[in-house]
């Protein structure tokens, strides 16, 4: 059988959403992985298959893939396969969607720019919630200003009970929370304190939440395009409830977690960990809801203007194990289907804000109850809810 997409991290939280998302719009869907215990429910459906995959092994990644006859490849594992992933792609001649990464895997991730554009194909790297709908709003919001100075972005979320749920991925959470955070100031990057990097906002849908600087993609790809617009400054802050941030902080603290031994034994325990997590039940009745911004500064007919983006998700019903992850699988899904259906025919390696039309994008994910506002009004880009 012929799919029209390979799901690689197909049976972890954000490929099974994707893969959800994908099969819920008709599409047929091979989901690649360690054990496919977690998605019987997916592979009821006759366009759906699993496939068990080793992605430390490049072989078996290219061979999936040449098997597959997959049209798109979606990477939804995590960002450590980027590249594996990226070459194999290369090797079938595939073009490809992943959920992004930290800015030193981003800027490899670019560096294969032009090997891409001689096979004819493309990498559209960062397309979840954050990087991906944070870059479409940033470059809407971008394109209405003459100049841009500062760009500050990031998340912050809450629920109506304070336990811990993980969030998103704990590998990349304490990648992001453990490194140094380097932001763009004055036009050049640079490693800033943490403990200084920090501001209190009060956020549409969350509330007041003080949220960190932390390594992350955008601040890369954000100075690589916006650049034409005199962008001088970039900050990307990330913000938890404060019973999740005392919970992650604890664990990045304790000796267990992330002691000084070597690496190996440190991902071992970070996986570990991540598994112990993953079992421990959701609450009945536990809701999220999620912040997605963007705040700019800049030039408009010569005055200095100020602008904000929100993008706001909440636990949907039927979608309540998610809870607000929906934002990454289910943006993941949206943009492959662009790709896939050529809303989007650029070749090389792009990040969302160069190449995803952002009104349909935006449609789409209202479609999806996942809703975008500009200061502070809700986006009716031809919608019928």
């Amino acid at each position: 059988m012929a799919y029209d997409f390979i799901v690689f991290g197909g049976t972890g939280l954000q490929g099974r959403i994707c893969a959800r998302d994908l099969l819920n719009s008709g599409y047929s869907v091979l989901l690649a992985g360690r054990d496919s215990s977690g998605i019987k429910d997916l592979l009821k459906n006759k366009k759906a298959e699993f496939m068990r995959i080793d992605l430390q092994n490049q072989e078996d990644i290219i061979n999936a893939i040449r098997s597959s006859k997959a049209k798109i490849v979606i990477n939804c594992a995590e960002f450590k396969f980027n590249l594996s992933i990226m070459r194999a792609c290369l090797k079938a001649k595939k073009s490809c969607t992943d959920l992004g990464g930290l800015q030193k895997v981003t800027k490899e991730q670019f560096r294969l720019n032009s090997l891409f554009k001689k096979n004819g194909i493309l990498c559209i790297t960062g397309c979840g919630s954050t990087p991906g709908i944070s870059n479409v709003m940033a470059a809407y919001a971008v394109n209405k200003f003459d100049s841009v100075e500062t760009i500050l972005l990031g998340f912050a979320w809450n629920s109506n009970k304070k336990v811990f749920v993980v969030p998103y991925s704990m590998e990349s959470i304490f990648d992001e929370f453990t490194q140094p955070p380097i932001i763009f100031y004055n036009g050049k990057f640079k490693k800033e304190n943490k403990v200084r990097c920090k501001g209190t906002f009060n956020f549409q849908a969350v509330g007041k939440q003080t949220v960190y600087c932390i390594v992350h993609s955008e601040v890369y790809s954000f100075s690589r395009y916006f650049r034409n617009k005199g962008l001088k400054n970039i900050y990307y802050m990330a913000g938890f409830p404060e019973h999740s941030m005392k919970f992650i902080t604890e664990l990045m603290d304790s000796e267990f977690s992330y002691s000084d031994v070597a690496k190996e034994n440190k991902i071992k325990s970070i996986d570990f960990v991540t598994r112990i997590l993953k079992q421990i039940p959701t609450p009945a009745g536990y809701k999220e809801v999620e912040n997605i911004w963007v705040k700019i500064e800049g030039i408009k007919n010569g005055k200095k203007v100020k602008s904000e983006m929100n993008c706001i998700t909440k636990t949907i019903k039927g979608w309540e194990s998610a809870g607000s992850n929906i934002n990454t699988g289910r943006t993941i899904s949206i943009i492959s289907q662009m790709l896939l259906r050529k809303k989007i025919q650029a070749k090389g390696v792009h990040a969302p804000e160069s190449i995803v039309p952002q009104q349909d994008f935006f449609r789409e994910l209202a479609k999806r109850r996942i809703f975008v506002y500009e200061n502070g009004k809700k986006l009716l880009i031809n919608q019928s809810l």
